[in-house]
């Protein structure tokens, strides 16, 4: 019988052959936050409750390793309420864009470890948050299970219900002919937690709204990015067409049709409390 572990690494790997078996780009880039990291820097309007909500876990003294922190929209609001942020980003043009925000704000209780969660060497914190990463991850028991054994109070994920590349999920299809692979989300990961013992706490958050692409060009750039298409190659053509059927156009920028907002939740656990490897048989 397969186990909630199995399951989720199993998705993950499927989902990642699915793509190279199709992909046109030669591989794309060694960083694939390259051409859209700057869509992570905080904005300064933009109010998330995950910050009210780590905040209250960690204490006003307290501090956060953000695993995967990108651009900093949780960092950086979030060193303005807690003693200090460390900052675990593997991908260098994320790593420049937090860098960026760190040094026009003068904020000096953000540090960045430029490395993965896994290889990451860190000390305890009140707090282990990881957001909206857990998606791609390839491994997921050492992965929570180091979150926990960092964590002085609370681990803490926030993830979807259904996977971010859900919504490209209609392209794929027009383009490829055969439906897209789920990545594992939040029932996914939940099921994982009490496998490992743990008892979640469970916060839902307000859902995120759909988000406009890009203008048309930026759109289209995008789109082919994200599908694996490679630059010149005839499925550049089918993707055109995609875009006919598939996205309307508002305000000079580019709506995926029929597009749902998408409940993210922030499951919580007490540090330290997972139950010790066991063999599933």
């Amino acid at each position: 019988m397969e186990s909630a572990i199995e399951r989720h690494n199993r998705m993950v790997k499927e989902e990642r052959l699915q793509a190279e078996r199709v992909r046109t780009d030669g591989g794309g880039s060694a960083d694939i936050w390259k051409h859209r990291a700057h869509q992570f820097r905080p904005k300064q309007d933009e109010h998330d409750l995950v910050i009210d909500l780590v905040a209250d876990l960690a204490g006003p003294y307290g501090k956060v390793i953000d695993v995967g922190a990108g651009g900093g929209r949780i960092a950086i609001p979030l060193s303005y309420r807690i003693s200090e942020v460390i900052a675990v980003e593997p991908s260098e043009a994320m790593q420049s864009v937090l860098q960026a925000e760190i040094s026009h704000r003068g904020i000096r209780n953000i540090r960045i470890i430029p490395t993965s969660w896994e290889n990451a060497e860190v000390d305890p914190a009140e707090v282990v948050l990881a957001s909206h990463v857990t998606y791609g991850v390839q491994d997921i028991e050492p992965f929570l299970r180091k979150m926990g054994q960092k964590a002085a109070r609370r681990a803490a994920v926030v993830v979807f219900t259904d996977p971010p590349q859900n919504a490209l999920a209609p392209f794929w299809e027009y383009i490829y002919g055969e439906p897209r692979l789920r990545l594992p989300c939040r029932d996914e990961l939940l099921d994982v937690l009490i496998e490992l013992g743990v008892k979640p706490e469970i916060i839902e958050l307000p859902p995120q709204p759909p988000q406009p692409i890009g203008n048309p060009d930026e759109a289209f750039a995008e789109l082919r990015r994200r599908l694996f298409i490679g630059q010149g190659n005839p499925l550049e053509k089918r993707l055109r067409a995609a875009m006919q059927a598939l996205t309307i156009e508002r305000d000079g920028l580019i709506w995926i049709k029929d597009a749902q907002p998408n409940q993210r939740s922030l499951i919580h656990w007490q540090g330290g409390s997972m139950r010790a490897t066991q063999t599933w048989i």
